[in-house]
Parts: structure tokens; sequence; C-alpha cells
């Protein structure tokens, strides 16, 4: 990559996919290796610049790579992986979206797949950030979240938002997710409408479904607590810095919900579904989490939120809600089947089986819980409770490429067991990635299993 690590060369060399780079403006490639050849870091005027370019481009500039496929050949179907064996030589028909048939073939000839193949159902990344931009690209380095995050606020550099999530989108079509529950982080929130249309056009044009979550947060801007205590902990000569950088107030709850609506409004569509998203059990106050419950109970919208993720965020909700959050939740009527929690790191065993008994889904993200300090998800009590799980990457893959197969490796072999005792097993895991992903991010079942009259969601391997 040379020595300058800008995000402009990172993007022309490392970010996009192999043969997207084909689909751009020859002029928009040379700018970037102009920059690369320079072996200087792009300033935020660069990107900018780069970003009006990308929006200044006629719209059939960057063609869509998208076109119809039928039938699919496989040389083995894993129709329900982890519950039967692969099933050789098959057709899949399709449809409208939908398998029509399933019929036994030989020779194996079709417009997709063909001999040495393996076809399973799509996989759904049930927790993510949409991040592009790799975070060493920018010096966001691993560390606990409580230091990430505001690192991250200060280090991102502004990115046109079509730009940046079709590249993440991009770079998840390619290991093998077909959905993706998408948790949006304002660069500005006067444009947060603009920003989702932009988003949920990258994910159309890219071809995954997409759930996009508008965030909600009025608290704990600075740390868990009140920010003039936190500022006292400052040099008098940084505190003003510090409350305009990491301190400014988001828009009156009233305008955040009104822009649920609008961008509900603006995006939802067959393939995307807009979602509550109270920001996280110590970013979100008691007012937020009782309008989300009961909005969502009154329209059937989807609910997603950030839950439990560390021990510091577990010992701010023990101190505010007297040990019984979870608890408080279920009062309000906030847990149900339309609600998935990320991450549940720090869940208690009581609390998991409160979770079971409402149908809430937990999404499992193990490489971010590593990379951000946060510990091990009780994946054992989810099991042992049966708490529907899911599977996120979290931006946070942990060679930042978005495999989702190998985060299913990884969160299986952290959890299986030890010696001959199972506690996760392969179809556990499957499922979570395949169908109850699917559904955190449609609220439809169907998915996770290619048979007739089954979303034709489906990745091919060679």
């Amino acid at each position: 990559a040379g020595p300058a690590i800008g995000t402009v060369q990172i993007s022309a060399s490392c970010i996009f996919p192999p043969g997207f780079l084909k689909i751009l403006p020859v002029g928009m490639i040379h700018h970037e290796r102009t920059i690369v050849r320079q072996g200087a870091r792009p300033s935020n005027q660069h990107i900018a610049r780069g970003a009006r370019r990308w929006n200044n481009l006629p719209a059939m500039a960057i063609p869509s790579a998208l076109r119809p496929v039928a039938p699919v050949a496989a040389d083995r179907l894993l129709a329900t992986p982890g519950r039967a064996p692969a099933r050789r030589n098959a057709l899949l028909e399709l449809a409208d979206g939908t398998i029509t048939a399933v019929t036994d073939t030989e020779p194996l000839t079709a417009d997709v797949g063909g001999p040495g193949t393996l076809v399973l159902p799509g996989l759904t990344n049930a927790h993510d950030h949409g991040r592009g931009l790799k975070r060493l690209a920018y010096g966001a380095t691993d560390a606990a979240l409580e230091i990430w995050l505001p690192q991250l606020g200060v280090t991102h550099l502004a990115v046109d938002p079509y730009t940046i999530h079709a590249v993440a989108f991009a770079r998840m079509a390619r290991s093998g997710i077909t959905s993706v529950v998408h948790c949006h982080v304002p660069q500005r929130w006067d444009r947060i409408v603009e920003e989702a249309k932009k988003t949920c056009r990258a994910a159309r044009d890219v071809g995954i479904r997409l759930a996009f979550v508008v965030p909600l947060r009025d608290i704990n801007l600075l740390g868990y607590g009140d920010p003039e205590r936190i500022l006292e902990h400052a040099d008098a000569g940084d505190r003003e810095t510090i409350r305009a950088r990491w301190g400014a107030a988001p828009p009156p709850l009233d305008a955040q919900f009104a822009f649920v609506d609008a961008v509900a409004t603006a995006c939802e569509s067959d393939t995307v579904q807009v979602q509550f998203g109270p920001y996280g059990d110590a970013f979100a106050s008691r007012q937020i989490l009782e309008r989300v419950a009961d909005k969502s109970a009154a329209s059937g919208r989807r609910v997603h939120m950030h839950c439990l993720e560390t021990r510091l965020q577990r010992e701010w909700v023990d101190a505010s809600y007297q040990r019984y959050y979870v608890a408080y939740l279920d009062r309000i009527g906030f847990l149900s089947e339309r609600l998935t929690l990320a991450h549940g790191v720090w869940l208690r065993p009581d609390e998991c089986k409160i979770l079971a008994d409402r149908g809430v889904t937990v999404s499992v993200n193990t490489s971010s819980n590593l990379r951000r300090r946060s510990g091990l998800a009780p994946v054992a009590d989810f099991v042992t409770k049966d708490v529907p799980i899911a599977i996120g990457l979290d931006g946070s893959a942990l060679d930042d490429d978005d495999d989702m197969l190998r985060e299913l490796r990884l969160t299986y072999l952290l959890h299986a067991g030890t010696a001959l005792d199972e506690v996760l097993n392969p179809e556990r895991v499957v499922t979570a990635a395949c169908a109850q992903g699917a559904c955190s991010a449609t609220g439809r079942r169907g998915y996770g299993e290619l048979a007739p009259g089954h979303p034709a969601d489906l990745v091919v391997l060679d």
C-alpha cells in the first residue's frame, strides 16, 4: 500500500473488492493514484473533493453489476445446513426472489453454479455500522470501548455516505452476507434523511437486504454520568474543546422520532426496513425506552439496541436501575419478538430467562467483543435458557474484512464447550446466521432453508 496510510489511497488499493474498481470512472481512479504517488496522507479536503466528484457523477456513471439469475446448479446443496447432509446435483429454479422448484439434474449446467460448487442459504450480519473505512487506515486502533468510541469520533474522516456504505456492503456480499442490520451513525444529524437515502441506495446497488436502524440518544454524551462532573477531571484549558468535540447535544427527542418516520417514508421497500434504534442502555433515557416500547407495539416496527456491552455499562445500569434493568424493560413492554439486543456480554442468567420468555433475539458479536475488550458473551446461558441468537460483525471482524464465515467459525470454537461437553452446536450457529439473523433484519420467517416457497437468498461457493 505504499508509504501513505491515507483513506483515499486505501480505497484505491485495499478496501474495494477485486473487480469493483473496474466500474469506477477513470478520472476518479487517477485522482486517487496521484495522491498515492505523492506519498502523503490525504487531508479532509482531499476526501471532501473526492466525495463531491462522486456525488456529481451522472446517474449511469456507475452501472449496477446486478443481473437476474436463474437457475442455479449445485454440485452440493446444503438446503438446511446443520440439520441434513448435502444433496448432490440439484437445480434451483428461481422467480421473483423465491425458490420455485428444486430438482435433480445431470449434467450440471446453469447460469450460476455447476461442478465443484456448494450452495447454502444466505448469511445475515445481525449487527453492523457499515464501516467501509478500515479502522487502521485512520488510526482508530483496538481498545476498550470507552476509549475507542471517542477515538473513533475524532479520527474518522468525512466520506460520502453512498461511497463508504457501498464499500462496506460489497465486502459483506462477497463474504456471503445477503442481509444486514445497519445501525446508522450520523455524520450530521440535520442530514440524516439524506444519509439514509444514500445508504439504502448503496445496499440496493450492491444487492443485499437492509435493516436501517435510526439512532435515538439523549444521555451520557461524554461518559457514564453527569458531563460536568466528568469535565472536572480534565485540565481547565481543555474543557471547552472536549465539550465542543464530544459533548454536542443531539436534536430534541421529538425531532429524533420524526427522523424515524421520515426515513421510513423515504427509504422503505421490499428490501429495506427501518427500525427504532435506542442507542444503548447507557445512552438512551427512560423516556426514549418507554416511547419506543409504545410506538413499536402500536406500529409493529422492529427495535434494535446495544445492550450491556461492557462491564462499565453493567455497573452504570445497576446503579441507575437498582439491578432491575431487564425487569424494568419487561415492565414497560420493551421486550418482545420485535426486539434484537446487540452484544449482551454482561447479561445475567435470570435476565436471559426473561429475554427467552419474551422471544428477544441477542446478536452475538464475537470479534467486536474481543477487539473492544468487552469480554465473551454468555452463550452457554443463551443456549440453556433458549434465547434466540444471531451473529453480527459490528464492523469489527478480526482483520476488518467482514469475513462472515470466519466469524461463524470463531463464535463456534469459542463457545462450543470443553472436552466432550457440548454447549454450542453447529446447527444453532448456522440457524443464528441464516434464519434468526434474517428475522432480526426483516421481521419475516422462512429464511435459512433452500426449498420451494422460501426466499431465494443463497450463497454459491466454488
